[in-house]
């Protein structure tokens, strides 16, 4: 009898001791599925907010630096939820608002940099084409404003259209130092019928065209060396220390997928 006593108390202690350990393990779960939700949140975030820095010197315009801080905010503000004694996620939150609030940058009243080498100038067209991508996935998010989504869109378009329109006038140049008028007058022809496919340009891009058919109206001589307003715009070392670098994908990271 005392036997049997013993085995019921040794089996009731064991699924006390099971249940005690299922109940630790669910809730150890919980928590790593909370510490996922928040990594997840604070990557977004700080993904962002590495972009908008990388943008620094790029003239985007107000509407994606308010977009991206917008973008930073919500994901912050979720991950508070999740972990709400997190000191440093409270602060960073805090300074995110504070940007929030004012958004503009001087730079955006500036006009874009354009550097001479080419293959940074590439590089830049590369990483403006990729913004845009990136902002337009905004769209899929209720609480981002689709009109101020379209005109940030707009802006990075202009603003590729630009560098584009630059690359084909230094290709043309190019192509004429090296006595290549053929190919240079096709790399012209192309910067003007770019020019010709927008409707409402802007101050630059209306300097820009009239400095091309100066260009073009010149005898090839004089407009290999004419000097135009891009010339002046950035030279190599300034361009590395504004934050685009060589032909390396800096901007944009590795993507994680969660």
């Amino acid at each position: 009898m005392d036997s049997f006593s013993t085995i019921i108390i040794i089996s009731v202690v064991i699924v006390i001791c099971v249940a005690g350990i299922s109940i630790v393990q669910k809730r150890e779960q919980q928590r790593a599925r909370i510490r996922q939700e928040v990594a997840k949140y604070k990557y977004r975030a700080n993904e962002t907010a590495n972009i908008l820095s990388n943008f620094s010197a790029v003239p985007i315009g107000t509407e994606s630096r308010s977009l991206m801080l917008k973008y930073i905010l919500l994901n912050l503000n979720q991950a508070s939820k999740l972990a709400p004694t997190d000191a440093m996620l409270r602060k960073n939150l805090l300074t995110i608002e504070e940007q929030s609030n004012n958004p503009a940058s001087s730079v955006d009243s500036q006009k874009l940099k354009i550097p001479r080498d080419q293959q940074q100038l590439n590089h830049l067209i590369q990483q403006l084409s990729k913004l845009g991508k990136y902002l337009i996935k905004f769209k899929s998010i209720k609480a981002m404003d689709s009109t101020m989504i379209s005109a940030s869109v707009g802006k990075i378009s202009a603003l590729i259209s630009e560098a584009k329109i630059c690359a084909y006038i230094q290709q043309g140049r190019s192509a004429l130092a090296s006595h290549d008028y053929v190919r240079a007058q096709r790399f012209f022809q192309t910067a003007q019928q770019m020019l010709n496919k927008i409707a409402n340009k802007n101050s630059r891009l209306i300097s820009l065209e009239a400095e091309l058919k100066e260009l073009t109206s010149l005898k090839p001589s004089e407009a290999a060396s004419k000097k135009l307003s891009i010339d002046a715009e950035v030279d190599n070392k300034e361009y590395h220390e504004n934050g685009e670098k060589d032909s390396k994908d800096d901007i944009f990271g590795p993507k994680k997928k969660w």
